[in-house]
């Protein structure tokens, strides 16, 4: 670190006499060599001490907090987020290099590669009388509000309960291929929304409405369009043709402890490159062209990060959580070229123009995006919330927005507070037991494989879970059927589930005709099993089928399959034809 003489040797005549001016008694006349001797001296002896008792108390405080940072360096938009003020280093009420008369702050902080620092050995000396700054702490809430501060109603959501039930059913509907997204995009059209909002636990955060009229902001969906993304980055889900189906590692999660499936979304989501959620900040353009955004992995492990600040089952303002943050220091960077970015018009509507707001509209969008479209969809934390129309103020001076009433979908996100499930997810615990599920219906199984609802309803995961074992004969009444469940263990499902959502079910034993339905199905199902793909090859006749099945070189490489027919597996081909023509025969393309 260069030393205090020299940054004081660096400045200007000019700027070296307006510190001096700070010190009635000095010697404030004669060459730039005198003036840098005069103001060292002042600031080598007991002049240290009154110049520091010259600052005001928020001059102090950014003293103290660059003395103590292990590089001398003086971040300003940390220190105004913590404190929510900027200390005044010109008198005009300019900050850092305005041409205002110094202030006694300029004392101490020295530009030194386009950074203001307090040089080591002037730090030293501080250290001895400037009290080491009290750590920053996220402030949280014992009581949430009702409302929002302009008398707007919150509506809580508790959210770990429904993700525990969403990612099962989500899971089921994958199996039976019941929702389509688009082969480029990934996401769900209107269709595939649909199919995933009639199975939601509770619904989506908001009513999915049809806008009024073509300039009506919409809201859309949000777990709805969630949950299809979180599967396919989770590696549970792939595209078949125009439907998403399970992968190998989806049928293991069917059979997995919810929870753990969760966790293992999130950590997957936090790496994967299938899709970047600032996109859903929808108002926002200009985000296509390569190389605009940074990376998603990076910004999602700074959310985690700060997620991790959090103390479980408590309520934290959105807000307050953005500002420790800042404080904290978290590089949350969203874009490289900010130019690029706009709103309505890429000339008058550049983010270019944003100024002081630019955080709150990139930054900001991007965490309550995050917060609201995934962490609450999986569990993670649970939200209280408004309709986003005017709920933030923060934009309404960049051009373009004059008739807009939100920014993005998430601005009405006021609250949340960490779960005890987002805790697991993030291993900031080990463990995590789960509500003991409750039916929400109850069974009559009979002798006849039939299945009676007795009490209660059929839930969207009951529907889910019969449907890979029954045929449903009326609203009431399900018969077992034995095409159904040979395609289920086909798929890789146990008759054992089916055994145990029975019997979860049905206050009686199963009939020993479920019993064996179940033990014969479970057998028959994995009756056959596929070794390799192969081909069919047609003889000309009997005799040369004879020869090449029989022949010490072909006979290892094919199989007979009738008369005049012999089976070749795929990846057999090419030996099989180079043995067959030194026999003296040929396969035709």
């Amino acid at each position: 670190m260069t030393s205090l003489q020299e940054l004081i040797e660096a400045s200007t005549v000019s700027d070296i006499k307006e510190l001096l001016a700070c010190f009635p008694d000095a010697c404030k006349v004669g060459r730039k060599e005198v003036l840098v001797a005069s103001l060292m001296q002042e600031l080598t002896g007991d002049g240290l001490l009154r110049a520091w008792q010259q600052l005001d108390p928020c001059q102090q405080l950014a003293v103290g907090e660059a003395t103590y940072d292990v590089q001398g360096i003086f971040y300003g938009s940390r220190f105004a987020a913590k404190y929510g003020q900027w200390p005044l280093f010109h008198h005009d009420g300019g900050q850092y290099r305005s041409r205002g008369a110094m202030t006694a702050l300029s004392l101490f902080m020295y530009w030194l590669d386009e950074r203001l620092v307090i040089p080591a050995d002037l730090r030293a000396r501080l250290k001895i009388f400037v009290p080491v700054p009290a750590p920053n702490t996220l402030a949280t809430l014992a009581t949430l509000p009702e409302a929002d501060a302009d008398g707007t109603p919150l509506t809580v959501r508790s959210t770990a309960a429904d993700a525990l039930h969403d990612v099962v059913v989500m899971l089921r509907a994958l199996d039976q291929q019941l929702i389509a997204v688009s082969d480029k995009t990934h996401l769900p059209g209107v269709a595939g929304v649909n199919a995933v909002l009639s199975k939601l636990a509770g619904g989506d955060f908001y009513e999915i409405v049809a806008p009024k009229d073509q300039w009506e902001q919409r809201i859309g969906p949000i777990k709805a369009l969630a949950w299809p993304l979180l599967l396919q980055a989770g590696g549970l889900a792939q595209l078949n043709g125009t439907k998403l189906g399970l992968t190998p590692a989806g049928m293991k999660a069917l059979r997995a402890a919810p929870a753990d499936v969760l966790r293992a979304i999130w950590r997957k989501w936090q790496t994967s490159t299938l899709f970047d959620e600032f996109s859903r900040i929808d108002e926002i353009k200009g985000q296509k062209g390569k190389g605009r955004m940074s990376a998603t992995a990076p910004r999602r492990a700074i959310v985690g990060a700060a997620l991790q600040r959090c103390p479980v089952d408590t309520w934290v303002s959105v807000d307050e959580w953005a500002r420790d943050m800042r404080a904290e220091g978290l590089p949350l960077t969203i874009c490289h070229d900010i130019s690029s970015l706009y709103i309505n018009d890429p000339n008058y509507g550049s983010l270019a123009y944003g100024g002081a707001h630019i955080w709150n509209v990139l930054q900001l969008r991007y965490l309550l995006c995050v917060l609201f479209e995934y962490c609450a969809t999986l569990g993670m934390i649970d939200v209280a919330y408004r309709l986003p129309h005017d709920a933030r103020a923060d934009f309404g001076e960049l051009w373009g927005t004059d008739d807009m009433s939100f920014l993005s979908r998430y601005d009405g996100l006021m609250y949340f507070r960490l779960t005890a499930l987002g805790a697991y997810c993030m291993g900031i615990s080990d463990s995590y037991t789960a509500p003991a599920p409750v039916a929400s219906c109850t069974l009559a199984v009979q002798a006849s494989l039939q299945l009676t609802v007795t009490d209660g309803v059929l839930s969207a995961d009951d529907r889910l879970m019969l449907d890979n074992w029954a045929v449903e004969e009326s609203a009431l009444r399900w018969r077992l059927d034995r095409e159904r469940a040979i395609a289920a263990i086909e798929r890789g499902h146990d008759s054992a589930q089916l055994e145990a959502f029975l019997q979860a079910r049905d206050s009686q034993p199963l009939p020993v005709q479920v019993e064996s339905f179940l033990r014969t199905c479970n057998k028959q199902g994995k009756a056959m099993k596929v070794l390799a793909a192969s081909l069919l090859i047609e003889c000309i006749d009997a005799a040369t089928a004879d020869l090449i099945a029989a022949h010490r070189d072909t006979a290892r490489l094919c199989m007979r399959a009738g008369e005049r027919h012999l089976v070749v597996r795929l990846e057999q081909e090419g030996k099989f034809r180079k043995a067959a023509r030194l026999l003296g025969y040929g396969i035709p393309a």
